[in-house]
């Protein structure tokens, strides 16, 4: 049940219903209730995955809080305790809630790594036997990937880990937590929410709010013409190109990985829209994901402003950890001693960049590609590190340069395509296929197929529509432009026009077939 589905209008229809009917205490049981069906409606066997996770989680969170509880006791109980008595307690505490968290990270990553990249092990096994050209019987495995396994796998991990560190004490009732992991809009695609964030929203009571109503509408509408009215429309020719790369060369190549940067971001943010807009009809925030990405002036400011839930997660579980472990503590007081600040600095930084894009490039997918796709962007950012202290005097020699549009506008084109090479490897799926479009793309050939000649005008349409759509959010949303509010300010007339001509390019221009959203594979 893809949220573009009639379906999915119905589900939503009867759930909003009901929601807004039922006492308010048990308006959550009805957000369990409806997330859980909606999982199941996908398959029935995804939903065993989810319980595992959420349970596993559930357990570690429980015995972590269990363990403060215990040392709390402990404390209370001896009124003469010395400080290094309470320092041997505390030890063995830590020592305990270590063990417990690092064994519910270990099953609940375990599923997702079965999942998700059994296949690719094998297959590399298999690759370096063939390359010492030794025998090797492949085993035939057959894993179907859960929807936003690793969406929920990540959530859950989040949480178990705030509750490690103390941030809030982990939720007795587990149907209240299993909401969280599960909740419907969300659980395909993210945003990878926090649970301290979403366990609020879902015990304050509601009551049916209209303005809130019309501008959650309005953002699924958005939503609605950026999956249906363009992502849709592009996706064909994009599979084309992929699945034929011999057949394209030179501009139409070009032309191909612009293209595929528009369809993956109206579909990953139409996703956003559509589930953002949704929870705010039922009084619910959830969290952002996309802020104006392709305005971005670097490809460190490109990864605030796409996938940020994303980037969030990494960077409180996995970059900083790394930045405060002992071994960068070591790093950095080695070349403190040798009084060389820069490495000081830098060394720890690399490392941990290091380590973060090539995890960032796993989770994309299980394939050579989206590993380089993250190194790719990993290697930019480090010789960007590395590099600051020349970047920081270009910016005192030329300040009025590095203000001006002229050098901003540079800034965002660079950018830019720099994240179009990136998405040579993230589209492709498969290495070779990538690195044929990547060296295609320099290569002039008159057989090469024109994309321009098997595109028709309602295509052409499509996208120009949604390049100026998406062109237009942005530079609001740049400019801190509420769309949606604004649009409640403008008069009945305009405002109602707005909306049937949104109603009408999602049901005239779109492709008229309901597709799976481009991050359903993560």
């Amino acid at each position: 049940m893809t949220f573009t589905s009639i379906n999915f209008l119905i589900f939503f229809c009867i759930v909003f219903l009901v929601y807004y009917i039922v006492p308010k205490k048990i308006q959550w049981i009805v957000l369990l209730i409806a997330s859980v069906y909606f999982y199941i409606f996908a398959s029935i066997q995804y939903i065993f995955y989810v319980l595992f996770v959420s349970l596993v989680t559930y357990f570690g969170a429980i015995f972590t809080t269990n363990l403060d509880n215990n040392y709390q006791e402990k404390i209370e109980q001896y009124d003469s305790i010395t400080r290094d008595e309470k320092k041997v307690i505390k030890k063995s505490l830590q020592r305990k809630k270590k063990l417990v968290i690092i064994i519910t990270v270990i099953l609940t990553l375990s599923l997702l790594i079965i999942m998700k990249y059994t296949n690719f092990i094998i297959e590399n096994i298999a690759a370096f036997h063939s390359l010492l050209k030794l025998e090797y019987n492949k085993p035939s495995l057959n894993f179907i990937l859960p929807i936003g396994i690793s969406f929920y796998t990540f959530m859950s991990i989040g949480y178990v880990i705030d509750v490690y560190r103390g941030e809030y004490k982990a939720e007795k009732n587990f149907f209240k937590y299993f909401l969280f992991i599960s909740y419907f809009p969300h659980v395909m695609q993210g945003p990878i929410d926090k649970y301290k964030d979403l366990s609020e929203e879902f015990s304050k009571p509601k009551k049916f709010n209209y303005e809130e109503s019309v501008e959650g509408l309005s953002r699924v509408i958005v939503g609605l013409i950026k999956k249906m009215v363009v992502a849709d429309k592009i996706a064909p020719i994009c599979r084309m190109v992929i699945q034929y790369p011999n057949d394209y060369y030179g501009i139409n190549i070009l032309f191909f990985i612009v293209l595929y940067a528009i369809e993956l971001y109206a579909d990953f943010s139409g996703y956003m829209d559509i589930a953002i807009g949704t929870s705010k009809i039922l009084g619910i925030k959830i969290a952002e994901n996309f802020d104006s990405p392709y305005f971005s002036k670097s490809i460190a400011e490109y990864w605030r402003r796409w996938h940020i839930s994303l980037g969030a997660w990494f960077r409180d579980y996995v970059y900083y950890p790394i930045l405060r472990s002992k071994k960068a503590d070591g790093i950095r007081k080695y070349f403190k001693e040798e009084n060389n600040k820069y490495l000081s600095n830098t060394i720890p930084t690399v490392f941990a960049l290091a380590i973060l894009w090539i995890l960032i490039g796993f989770w994309h997918g299980a394939t050579w590609a989206f590993v380089i796709y993250g190194m790719y962007h990993g290697f930019i950012l480090i010789i960007s590190t590395m590099l600051s202290p020349v970047y920081n005097k270009f910016y005192k020699k030329y300040p009025k340069l590095i203000k001006s549009k002229i050098y901003g506008a540079f800034q965002v084109l660079r950018t830019f395509l720099l994240v179009l090479i990136g998405y040579f490897f993230f589209s492709a799926g498969g290495l070779k296929t990538a690195i044929l479009l990547l060296t295609n793309m320099f290569k002039l050939n008159n057989e090469s197929v024109s994309l321009r000649a098997v595109t028709s005008s309602d295509f052409k349409i499509s996208v120009l529509i949604g390049i100026i759509i998406l062109t237009i959010l942005d530079i609001l949303n740049l400019k801190k432009v509420n769309i949606y509010k604004a649009l409640r300010q403008t008069p009945f007339l305009i405002r109602w026009l707005i909306y049937a001509v949104g109603i009408f390019l999602v049901t005239m221009l779109s492709s008229g077939e309901a597709q799976e959203f481009l991050y359903f594979q993560f």
